[in-house]
């Protein structure tokens, strides 16, 4: 069993998906704290079915003193993407969860959904064909869903 501390949810976008992903910046108090004042930190993800995943967590603070925002990049993203057939549009979901009768032991979790990211409807058109009269006509319209690209769940520490 474990709770929950922390979940990422992102809609990924061609830069995620071709280099690095943009993490919200709500995440930087939860992982703060085990970067010992470093910027780069190395961690082991787990995705449903157990495989480990390397993942590169950086967080930098700019020279005004403002943080970058915080981004998962490198080979074991790069691994992620290919050996997954990652895709933009597909949605992440990255979450650090304690692992109730182990000590406390913090474990990370990583999953890529597929995404339909439209839907159809069928609208009803008018043409006006002259002395004629009226004809109708449908034509189905494709669209994006509209969804929020990054969300975040968790306590503040």
């Amino acid at each position: 069993m474990a709770q929950r501390i922390f979940a990422v949810s992102k809609i990924l976008s061609v830069s995620d998906v071709r280099d690095k992903v943009a993490l919200p910046a709500e995440i930087r108090e939860h992982m703060q704290p085990m970067m010992n004042r470093e910027n780069i930190m190395e961690l082991k993800a787990y995705d449903r079915w157990g495989q480990e995943w390397t993942l590169k967590y950086c967080s930098f603070v700019l020279q005004t003193g403002k943080f970058k925002n915080p981004v998962f990049s490198g080979a074991g993203w790069r691994k992620i993407v290919i050996e997954n057939g990652v895709r933009p549009g597909d949605r992440l979901i990255f979450s650090r969860d304690q692992v109730v009768g182990a000590d406390g032991v913090l474990e990370y979790k990583i999953q890529v959904k597929r995404q339909n990211n439209t839907f159809s409807s069928k609208i009803a058109a008018v043409h006006d064909s002259g002395a004629d009269g009226v004809s109708f006509y449908e034509e189905e319209v494709i669209k994006p869903k509209s969804q929020p690209r990054m969300t975040f769940q968790g306590q503040p520490m």
